[in-house]
């Protein structure tokens, strides 16, 4: 069985690492703890003392030159082990300090000596807070119970004071963490440009050759021959759209470059890069007026594209295409809404398909999966939501809605 002092001594050891009394910097406030302990006490000396297996610890002093001492010469220890605070009048009539070196001279010559121990929440004594004089002296009942609350307040110090050190040494692990998923993010954009850039080449080249190709008569000529060059070419610009998809998604969660953005001449140069794509779906699209607001720019114009191409891209084979995008007030800001009438997203598939990478039902199945996502992720670097919902009778209605500041 271990013994009760060594389960005392581990505990205490424990409670002084966690309080950083020994390798922090001091306390002022359990220095103001122990002037108002004189004060309260009309004594000459306070201190605050802590004991660990070896010695006594002076953490706060005022009368005094702080100092530590062997822990069988101190008075506190034995005021540690008492069941109740300790108040002795004169010490050298006491039995138990009456050979004290603190008592006799060697150290001092205190007559008078009051302590009340310190517990923290774990409820074992950590210390004591002590009043001394070299005359006896007797402290009425406010006093002593004035003097057991500072020791309370001085373990409140303690609380605050280790709290303080967790919150610190979890704001230097963040930031470890923030450095190194920046370091980590930094080099797979710069992957992802390198990769997007080797790929962009070769793939240049094949949509020239399958463009001569098609000019050819004798490709023209056959039929077979033209329909592989019309795939070819197809695509090639499937490939060149997933490049930059997946160029844009690696690159959308750095910190944005905040500037005015005209939201109406955004979309207006949207509309001119999906020109043909529109054009092809016949789609009809309608822009209400739309602020301008704070913002990064680029990442403006990769959603706004993003989220008119799906709308383009997933419309219903059976109905005419009309897309609206539409901004409104909103109480947490403002809220931007691209609205369509194609097929539709089914509310169980609505939040995987802002994960990358995800394919949905068969109507979707032509996509790469990262679109919304990048949409997504942009809108999370603004500080905004980004919701899904059904376009009454039938199609989806994506809208951002974004906090007052960024306008």
């Amino acid at each position: 069985m271990i013994p009760v002092r060594a389960i005392a001594d581990q505990a205490q050891t424990a409670a002084l690492a966690r309080y950083h009394l020994f390798d922090g910097p001091p306390e002022p406030d359990l220095q103001t703890v122990v002037e108002l302990a004189a004060q309260l006490c009309q004594v000459p000396i306070s201190v605050l003392f802590v004991i660990d297996a070896d010695s006594q610890h002076q953490v706060a002093a005022v009368g005094i030159d702080t100092e530590v001492c062997r822990r069988e010469d101190s008075m506190c220890s034995v005021a540690m082990a008492a069941p109740d605070p300790m108040f002795i009048e004169d010490a050298r009539t006491d039995p138990r300090f009456v050979a004290n070196p603190f008592v006799t001279g060697r150290f001092q010559r205190f007559r008078f000596y009051g302590s009340t121990q310190l517990r923290p929440p774990e409820g074992f004594v950590l210390g004591t807070l002590c009043v001394f004089d070299e005359v006896p002296r007797v402290l009425d009942e406010q006093q002593r119970q004035g003097l057991d609350r500072l020791a309370r307040m001085a373990i409140d110090v303690l609380e605050l004071r280790r709290h303080g050190f967790l919150v610190a040494d979890l704001l230097r692990r963040q930031q470890q963490i923030q450095a190194a998923l920046e370091g980590t993010n930094e080099t797979l954009r710069h992957f992802a440009a390198q990769l997007a850039h080797d790929l962009r080449n070769p793939l240049t080249g094949i949509s020239a050759y399958a463009a001569e190709l098609h000019l050819m008569p004798t490709v023209n000529a056959d039929a077979d021959a033209s329909l592989c060059t019309d795939r070819i070419s197809a695509a090639a610009l499937r490939m060149g759209t997933l490049i930059d998809d997946v160029l844009a998604h690696a690159t959308t969660d750095h910190a944005r470059h905040a500037v005015e953005v005209n939201l109406t001449e955004i979309t207006n140069e949207v509309l001119d890069d999906l020109a043909v794509q529109i054009s092809e779906a016949n789609a009809d699209v309608t822009v209400n007026d739309l602020p301008t607001v704070i913002g990064d720019r680029t990442q403006w114009h990769i959603l706004l594209q993003n989220l008119v191409s799906n709308a383009v891209k997933y419309r219903h084979a059976e109905r005419a295409c009309h897309i609206a995008i539409t901004a409104a007030d909103d109480p947490a800001g403002y809220r931007v809404c691209v609205t369509d009438n194609g097929i539709g997203i089914p509310a169980s598939q609505r939040e995987q398909a802002a994960q990358p990478f995800t394919r949905l039902s068969p109507g979707h199945s032509t996509g790469h999966g990262i679109g919304l996502s990048t949409c997504a992720r942009i809108v999370h670097t603004h500080g905004g939501r980004l919701d899904i919902s059904d376009t009454p009778g039938g199609g989806t209605t994506v809208c951002i809605t974004m906090p007052t500041d960024n306008r």
